[in-house]
């Protein structure tokens, strides 16, 4: 139990830090970068599998998919790179680092609910 809150404290203290350096800006950046990478490999995966079951549908799908995460995570980057440059500003840095602080605090509350999660579906109780 104290293992898991020693590991959650270091994480939430980890990710706050990290939100502060960057600012909230760049953390959506990196979190919705992440997830179009999850998707992506999620994506990758399926379609090999439908690759080697010889289901040249899902395959399709699994392509154009890929292709449609690209042209996003394009857009996103031409959306964010006028508001990060916003985020360098003076005035604006300062809100900008606490309100990342704030979500790296929100990230890693979200991150030690999941890993809770995942160890009581294995059985491995920590509270």
């Amino acid at each position: 139990m104290s293992a898991f809150l020693a590991v959650v404290l270091l994480l939430f203290i980890w990710r706050m830090r990290e939100g502060y350096a960057c600012g909230m800006m760049q953390e959506i950046v990196n979190l919705l970068s992440g997830v179009i990478s999850l998707a992506c490999v999620a994506l990758v995966f399926l379609a090999v599998t439908s690759a080697l079951s010889k289901s040249t549908h899902i395959l399709t799908a699994c392509i154009i998919a890929l292709v449609l995460l690209g042209i996003l995570f394009k857009l996103c980057r031409l959306v964010f790179a006028p508001l990060l440059a916003v985020g360098s500003i003076s005035i604006v840095s300062g809100i900008n680092k606490v309100l990342g602080a704030v979500m790296g605090a929100a990230e890693a509350v979200l991150l030690a609910y999941f890993s809770y999660k995942a160890l009581a579906h294995f059985g491995i109780y920590v509270l």
